[in-house]
């Protein structure tokens, strides 16, 4: 019974994936999306961004009511933050948030909901490609006019420089290797993020929850064009790989 109390305890305090049923591997598969190498340990799936996710627990109306949880659900996960050696250590409140856009991916991409229900609200609808190989600006407009309007090379530096334009669907920023953050970028990049890669942010400035569903899909088809391009990956704005365009569609 004690064990039972501090669980309920965890879940009341933490971010939690709440499913109506058990979905078996799914949710492994789903969560490599967001890690590749995330690994499973001792009831808890480890990712090396420092983020903790412990379950399944099987929700009981008694569990349901201690932890403060909504009716319906059938089993929950919950998030922990991980302690880093020193090498990789990461602020908390960086692997507070990335729990946060973990379980909200894995709610979508499983038809399950959340607690709180509303976390990252105001994420704008994004698509970020990672690449080791770089690309010449006029050939990145080359690529991405066709779905992002009449584009143009703007504010042009050594290691970075923006695509940009009128009556545009969205923004690209570039970033060379020499930007690059490995602390802070997404674990869905796994070995390439020891690599320094080339990044670009596809912008919309629109959010993410309400996006047309023909903006999100233009922007899922010209990151996914640019990186056919350069060989790169594709996460969406809550860090999860990005394989075809309704990938996009964040709802």
């Amino acid at each position: 019974m004690g064990l039972f109390n501090r669980t309920a305890s965890r879940m009341s305090g933490s971010t939690t994936l709440l499913l109506s049923a058990d979905p078996g591997n799914s949710l492994l598969d789903a969560a490599r999306l967001y890690d590749p190498d995330v690994r499973s340990w001792h009831g808890r799936l480890v990712f090396h961004n420092g983020v903790l996710l412990f379950g399944p627990v099987t929700v009981t109306p008694k569990s349901e009511q201690q932890a403060g949880l909504p009716a319906g659900a059938a089993v929950a996960w919950y998030t922990r933050v991980a302690m880093q050696t020193r090498r990789d250590e990461r602020p908390a409140e960086a692997k507070l948030a990335d729990g946060d856009r973990l379980v909200r991916g894995l709610a979508l991409r499983l038809g399950g909901t959340t607690r709180p229900e509303s976390l990252q609200p105001q994420l704008q609808l994004m698509a970020s490609v990672y690449s080791e190989q770089g690309l010449e600006p006029d050939q990145v407009v080359s690529v991405l006019r066709p779905f992002g309007g009449d584009l143009r090379i703007e504010d042009q530096e050594k290691d970075t420089y923006n695509v940009s334009g009128k009556e545009i669907y969205f923004f690209t920023a570039y970033w060379s290797p020499q930007r690059f953050l490995a602390m802070f970028e997404p674990a869905a990049l796994g070995k390439l993020r020891s690599r320094r890669p080339h990044h670009w942010d596809l912008v919309t400035g629109v959010k993410a929850s309400q996006a047309a569903s023909e903006l999100c899909l233009c922007v899922g088809e010209a990151a996914l064009a640019l990186a056919s391009r350069v060989d790169g990956i594709v996460t969406d704005v809550l860090g999860f790989r990005v394989t075809k365009p309704g990938d996009m569609l964040l709802r």
